[in-house]
């Protein structure tokens, strides 16, 4: 079988290699993958930032967002069976069963020692077939098939969003005014979410707003700003909900002085860029002072998945033609190096299994 391969910490190490078909264990199904999805992690894999492979393996299989078919299952598996659409969630357990791990909150591990598919010492979904534990399968029905590939992302949105929901039981709250910040896969579908759910969404990212994705925004009923024209610093508004997916350092730094007094930040974005700031203590004392609050989210768990098979639904349903756009391109496993060459117009790169 056909499977995109990489020997991280090597730079640019992302290869097609031809690998015998596994057989799945008693708790595992087999799936033939359909389609996967190339993100930021993956890139950073070919990059060498991390990545690494299971023990006794010289390389890891790339690709976490996948969507498949169930071709065969082990003895014991009972929740899934051959002909289901399923997608897989990325994350593992850690060795020493933490609390939030035993109840099924992998994405919370305080150990930091959990696995992940195609990042952390587990293969991923790159390849015409491929082995997972049953119990960490998400039914997709049929007429999800083709967007599956973004439940993964759209599962991360999900948590942010219904995390800072949450926290912001803390007092009484009505917001309005959304800023989200980024328009890659993650700030679109976090535009879309937020959307529909009838919120008032500006998107600020560095593209031009003749884009494709500023027409993505725009479609969804939301306004956009290219921010090379406006900056942050010059918004004449405030927000009461900021999600911040552009991984810039400089945009996340920003964001902490648009917030309206009781505001609050989620930062889904990860940050590489060294920042230094001269103004720390005011930001602090605004954060303070207007009783506000910035939070970090990062992986999600199953009912995450859930959520987010209920919003591809309401999307597909209100916004028919979105998804759609959310593909700049799809490749064949052969033509795979070219995903790792992104446009900065780019959304979302598909490697397709069955061409």
């Amino acid at each position: 079988m056909r499977a995109i391969v990489a020997t991280p910490p090597d730079r640019n190490s992302v290869q097609l290699m031809e690998l015998h078909k596994p057989k799945p264990k008693e708790n595992e199904a087999l799936l033939r993958i359909l389609k996967v999805g190339i993100d930021t992690a993956d890139r950073e894999i070919n990059d060498g930032y991390y990545g690494t492979p299971p023990e006794g393996s010289p390389f890891i299989i790339i690709g976490h967002e996948a969507v498949g078919i169930v071709e065969e299952v082990g003895e014991n598996v009972k929740n899934v069976k051959v002909g289901d659409i399923v997608v897989p969630i990325v994350r593992r357990p850690c060795i020493q069963n933490c609390l939030n791990c035993k109840n099924g909150e992998p994405d919370a591990c305080v150990t930091g020692n959990y696995l992940e598919h195609g990042i952390i010492k587990l293969h991923g979904f790159a390849s015409d077939y491929a082995v997972a534990d049953a119990q960490y399968l998400v039914k997709v029905p049929e007429e999800l098939k083709d967007e599956g590939v973004f439940l993964e992302p759209l599962s991360k949105v999900e948590k942010g969003i219904s995390q800072l929901i949450k926290i912001q039981e803390r007092l009484i709250w009505e917001p309005e005014d959304v800023l989200v910040t980024g328009a890659g896969p993650l700030g679109l579908l976090a535009t879309l979410v937020l959307s529909l759910r009838g919120f008032n969404v500006l998107n600020v990212s560095r593209n031009r707003v003749e884009s494709i994705k500023a027409k993505i925004v725009r479609e969804a009923g939301g306004e956009y700003l290219d921010e090379r024209e406006n900056p942050l610093p010059s918004l004449d508004r405030k927000f009461d909900i900021i999600v911040e997916a552009s991984g810039a350092a400089t945009t996340a730094l920003e964001c902490c002085g648009l917030l309206k007094p009781n505001g609050i930040l989620c930062f889904l974005g990860l940050y590489r860029e060294i920042q230094e700031c001269d103004d720390f203590g005011r930001i602090f004392a605004n954060m303070v002072v207007g009783n506000k609050v910035a939070f970090g989210s990062v992986s999600s768990n199953r009912k995450h998945y859930e959520m987010g098979l209920k919003t591809l639904i309401d999307i597909k349903n209100k916004y028919p033609k979105v998804m759609g756009k959310l593909v700049s391109r799809e490749l064949i496993p052969e033509k795979a190096n070219l995903a790792f060459k992104s446009d900065f117009e780019e959304i979302k790169t598909i490697i397709n299994f069955q061409k």
